[in-house]
């Protein structure tokens, strides 16, 4: 009996060694593919004057502020307490306001990064994908080191040169 269980063991772990070491594993610095790409840049590009602008309005921003606020201290002696407390006010609405836009700038440029770059990272999934299939791969690990997903790739083969093709790059 014990030596069927042996014998049945053995023949489980011959076919999971096998099944094993018939899978074909690749890898692809998927961070550098990404820096390749031609709409990294394009997306990249959009983002910064995005970025820009939205600066620049913060800055008007601040700019007004620090105009009302010379204003305020310029003439402050010579207003009324129902008139300072109503500039005391303003200034405060528009110092919070200053505040919520910063805040919802920083959210919305973070928005538009994965607007911008969910296609392009979309369109190199989908070459690595479609390299990994016409190659008959049954793994593609991300090489990249901000991912450290692969530690050690002694056996696997790198299709960058393989998506680069496909992509048309390089």
């Amino acid at each position: 009996m014990m030596k069927k269980i042996l014998t049945l063991a053995a023949l489980f772990l011959g076919l999971s060694f096998s099944a094993v070491a018939q899978q074909k594993i690749g890898h692809i610095n998927a961070d550098e593919l990404l820096a390749m790409m031609p709409e990294t840049k394009t997306a990249q590009a959009e983002l910064e004057k995005y970025g820009k602008q939205l600066e620049k309005d913060l800055s008007d921003m601040e700019t007004e502020l620090m105009t009302k606020i010379q204003a305020f201290q310029a003439n402050e002696k010579m207003m009324t307490t129902p008139t300072r407390e109503a500039k005391t006010k303003e200034l405060q609405e528009l110092q919070r306001r200053i505040q919520e836009f910063n805040s919802s700038a920083q959210q919305d440029l973070q928005n538009k990064q994965v607007e911008l770059l969910t296609p392009v990272i979309e369109k190199a999934t989908k070459a690595v994908q479609e390299v990994a299939r016409e190659k008959g791969f049954t793994y593609i690990l991300d090489s990249s080191p901000s991912k450290a997903v692969v530690i050690f790739n002694e056996k696997g083969e790198d299709i960058m040169p393989l998506v680069k093709a496909k992509l048309g790059i390089q």
